[in-house]
């Protein structure tokens, strides 16, 4: 009663899929990983009762390109005589950490153009279809920590995932409408694939900044589903990025005030002589990266 009247009051809409059959769509762009991946979603489903009644599917589609997101979702939907997914959760996305001066724009364009257009375009057509269908749905964004504290080597990186959080903001007001609820996750450092690829191209002072915590993509899933089963709007894995997202709430929702007022003040007390010793750290490397002069063939005169 008491979570009831607190769900109306805040406007939470949980996620309570305990003992539930689910219908499953994944979609990336490599088909071979795909496969093994349904496989492995298969395999833990096979003891349910309800096993061959339930439908899995594989999509291959690269969501950065607005036809592909909505083919995606058109065949995702085709397996249901046409009905929009129930949650849709977007995760594609990707880091080229280097130094600001010495990336090019190519990779900044890149980079937004998977990680903000390519769930915006799939937010765009699946909302639609749960407003035109009645669906009372849910819009899962997969953020950054990124999100909330910029430093060398990701230029190209946070702006993406703080465009997905003000994405996240305004929709989560906007599809009150729609009775959608929209949720933001923002994990830390995902030891994955694409971390070793990131890592190919990352400043050392970047991996020094980072540090060695990281998390496995199913620590991220556990959190996830839990921040969901919670009905928090803004989802982390760990202390310091709820500290992270406790201190640059604004008016957005609060997971809780009083924990949230805590780690506000614990982190305004460190965030001070954390942030004079990093500035120290690249002070001390600008011998790494000295600056190339432009050979543009061209002279100024006095």
């Amino acid at each position: 009663m008491v979570s009831s009247i607190t769900a109306k009051i805040f406007g939470r809409n949980k996620f309570q899929p305990q003992g539930k059959g689910a219908h499953v769509t994944i979609c990336a762009r490599g088909q071979k990983e795909l496969d093994a991946t349904l496989e492995e979603i298969k395999a833990v489903s096979r003891n349910r009762s309800d096993y061959e009644s339930l439908i899995f599917n594989a999509i291959s589609a690269d969501i950065s390109k607005k036809d592909e997101s909505i083919r995606a979702l058109n065949e995702a939907s085709e397996r249901h005589n046409g009905k929009v997914p129930d949650v849709v959760i977007c995760c594609a996305g990707f880091s080229i950490p280097r130094v600001f001066i010495e990336q090019p724009v190519e990779e900044f364009e890149a980079t937004m153009q998977l990680n903000y257009f390519g769930t915006l375009y799939t937010t765009h057509e699946a909302v639609k279809r749960m407003a035109q269908q009645g669906v009372k749905g849910k819009i899962v964004f997969v953020s950054s920590v990124a999100a909330f504290v910029g430093f060398l080597g990701y230029s190209s990186y946070s702006p993406s995932k703080v465009a997905l959080r003000s994405l996240a903001e305004c929709l989560r007001h906007e599809l009150i409408l729609y009775d959608i609820g929209v949720h933001c996750y923002f994990p830390g450092t995902l030891d994955t694939e694409g971390l070793i690829e990131e890592n190919k191209t990352k400043p050392k002072i970047t991996k020094e900044l980072e540090g060695e915590d990281k998390i496995t993509p199913e620590q991220a899933a556990k959190a996830l589903y839990k921040g969901l089963c919670k009905g928090n709007f803004f989802i982390t894995s760990d202390i310091i990025g709820d500290a992270f997202r406790a201190a640059s709430l604004g008016v957005s929702e609060s997971n809780s005030a009083f924990v949230d007022a805590i780690l506000c003040g614990i982190l305004w007390t460190v965030s001070k002589p954390v942030r004079w010793f990093s500035d120290k750290m690249v002070r001390d490397r600008k011998s790494e990266h000295p600056v190339i002069p432009a050979d543009n063939g061209m002279v100024n005169d006095e």
